[in-house]
């Protein structure tokens, strides 16, 4: 074959090479691409707040009488609930739950402490600090009324736990010596029993023993003692009394 016929054949050859080596491929089907994005949140729970603690009747008491009930006045939060409180008196007396009753036997200044719990093993502490007073003291008892109305009196009193010794040397109403006993009861109550064996009021002339009760309440410092008066001659009759000093405290526990 000559090169004249052979030429157009390897022009059209040529084409055909340029066009499958520049032109992009015809599309043969579609890709569908899901995307999947996870998202972590991180949940931060609080510590425990224990709350604020509250008691009643207040933070002064009797030894020996007054019922101190704790309880919250803010309550618990934060943390994993239910809770579970503990509750150490400061007095090596412990009690649980979310109010907690406890009677001081002695006088002194106590540091109550409420442990909280969550049910995440976390905690928190709150405090209270009350002084539980003693009756241990001289007292000035005046006598509001009667007929006739007994002069002043001066009564020496010392508590130990929750009873009382009396005695008095009642010169001013000529009942000379007395004796006796007292008991303490919740809230504040103060109760006082006298018995003189040589007293001789006017106009007796001798000895009418007799025995006088004293029946009352103390404030919150126990420094006043109000109530009743029966037994004394021209009484019935209403009185008040003070005490001349009125002891310190025994101790300052510390924080458990």
């Amino acid at each position: 074959m000559s090169l004249r016929k052979l030429l157009p054949v390897a022009l059209l050859l040529a084409a055909l090479s340029i066009r499958c080596a520049g032109s992009p491929a015809a599309p043969i089907g579609t890709v569908s691409v899901t995307q999947t994005t996870t998202t972590t949140t991180t949940s931060v729970i609080p510590g425990v707040n224990p709350g604020s603690v509250n008691v009643l009747p207040g933070l002064d008491g009797v030894a020996g009488a007054t019922v101190m009930t704790f309880a919250f006045g803010t309550q618990p939060s934060g943390g994993v609930p239910p809770y579970t409180v503990q509750w150490n008196f400061g007095d090596g007396q412990s009690g649980s739950g979310l109010v907690a009753p406890h009677t001081y036997p002695t006088p002194g200044i106590f540091v109550a402490t409420a442990t909280v719990n969550d049910s995440g093993g976390r905690s928190a502490q709150a405090f209270a600090t009350v002084t539980i007073h003693s009756v241990t003291g001289t007292w000035n008892v005046t006598f509001e009324n009667g007929n006739p109305r007994p002069a002043r009196e001066k009564i020496d009193l010392l508590q130990e736990g929750g009873s009382i010794s009396a005695s008095t040397n009642d010169s001013d109403n000529v009942f000379g010596l007395g004796s006796g006993s007292g008991t303490v009861a919740n809230p504040r109550a103060l109760t006082v029993r006298l018995t003189f064996a040589q007293a001789m009021p006017p106009p007796a002339t001798a000895p009418v023993p007799f025995a006088g009760t004293l029946i009352g309440q103390v404030d919150a410092k126990v420094t006043t003692w109000n109530g009743t008066a029966t037994g004394y001659p021209g009484c019935p009759c209403d009185f008040t009394a003070s005490r001349n000093s009125v002891p310190g405290v025994l101790s300052t526990p510390e924080k458990r």
